[in-house]
């Protein structure tokens, strides 16, 4: 992708995108509602054509290409299965349309529905079937072709959330077993970070930051890709000193605190420290930690095996922090007031602007 433009009217939804999905890689496009990911996936589908910019696919130009001369298989978000057709024929309908010979057809067939485990349904049809169910066959119509690039729209965002998590890792497992590149959008941040080999953000049809899981994770280049991203505590703040990749940051509250940073970051830019609730913690009395504040407790939510107490500081401020639902470790009741701690390399600068 060099440079893709598209318009609707007065809406610009990709002002210019630029990258590259890797041979076997699986690339996630990540961002909120009308941030461009769907736009660029269909510009590359070949099911929206571009204002500008180019698609090479394997190094051929294909920006004006139509679909079926692009060598990708699609998966939908409503699995966009032939409700007439059995499994079988749902499957077999790609390479028909490819003229594939009547006795490679068959092979092909079955071949792939034994990588997606269900050579049982081949003569079911789709109303028959479980959404998970319907959703592994749809996979499977666009693997039986063997092209070189997969682009996934939301697979699993009609799925209830125990099936989308089976489904994560049954598609990641593919994946690797396969070794085939995989474009696949998603609002959804948890699935981005599991299954991503790399995750490409989105904002207003741009890209905001391209990079592994880890990287957008706990070292985000803007405020949006951190807030977006799991959720952080953003303290704000200016950068007072920097040496060999760390800050010391006075917090607008009067706080100091110490945190990474990029090399680039200069002494007296305005700055807002990133740190996740897990890695906040409450401090006992006596004990001390890097970095501390101060708050007091608002409330305390549990879900499941994680539970988030969330403080106030004396400047209004909400701090998050996250732990383990095992009973264990330092506690405080709503309206004490408790100290926070966290490690200097646990937290992050990210330049406001």
């Amino acid at each position: 992708m060099r440079g893709l433009r598209k318009s609707y009217g007065d809406f610009v939804a990709l002002k210019g995108a630029d990258f590259e999905l890797r041979d076997g890689e699986f690339l996630t496009l990540l961002g909120p509602s009308g941030s461009g990911k769907t736009t660029l996936l269909l510009a590359i589908a070949g099911l929206n054509e571009p204002d500008g910019g180019e698609i090479r696919i394997d190094g051929r130009l294909a920006t004006y290409l139509p679909p079926y001369r692009r060598d990708i298989g699609m998966v939908f978000q409503n699995y966009a299965l032939f409700p007439h057709m059995t499994v079988y024929d749902n499957i077999a309908f790609p390479l028909k349309m490819r003229r594939w010979a009547g006795e490679r057809v068959r092979p092909a067939v079955e071949r792939v529905l034994g990588i997606v485990q269900l050579p049982e349904l081949a003569d079911r049809y789709p109303m028959q079937l479980s959404g998970g169910q319907q959703q592994r066959i749809a996979l499977a119509r666009a693997l039986v072709y063997e092209p070189s690039v997969i682009l996934m729209d939301e697979p699993l965002g009609a799925l209830d959330k125990k099936m989308r998590d089976r489904l994560q890792l049954e598609i990641k497992q593919l994946h690797k077993e396969l070794n085939i590149a995989v474009l696949y959008v998603t609002h959804d941040q948890e699935e981005a970070l599991v299954m991503s080999d790399r995750i490409c953000l989105m904002r207003d049809g741009q890209i905001e930051q391209l990079g592994p899981p880890d990287e957008l994770y706990f070292r985000p280049r803007s405020v949006f890709a951190a807030d977006f991203l799991g959720e952080s505590n953003l303290l704000k703040g200016r950068c007072a000193t920097t040496v060999a990749g760390r800050a010391k940051v006075k917090l607008v509250d009067g706080g100091l605190v110490e945190c990474l940073c990029d090399a680039a970051l200069e002494a007296g830019a305005p700055v807002r420290v990133m740190v996740r609730p897990e890695a906040m913690r409450l401090l006992r009395e006596g004990e001390r930690a890097e970095n501390e504040l101060t708050g007091i407790l608002h409330d305390t939510v549990m879900s499941g095996g994680t539970t988030v107490d969330r403080f106030a500081t004396a400047g209004g401020v909400i701090l998050m922090a996250k732990r383990l639902t095992d009973g264990l470790g330092a506690r405080a009741l709503p309206g004490e007031t408790a100290r926070l701690g966290f490690a200097a390399d646990r937290a992050f600068a990210i330049t406001e602007g």
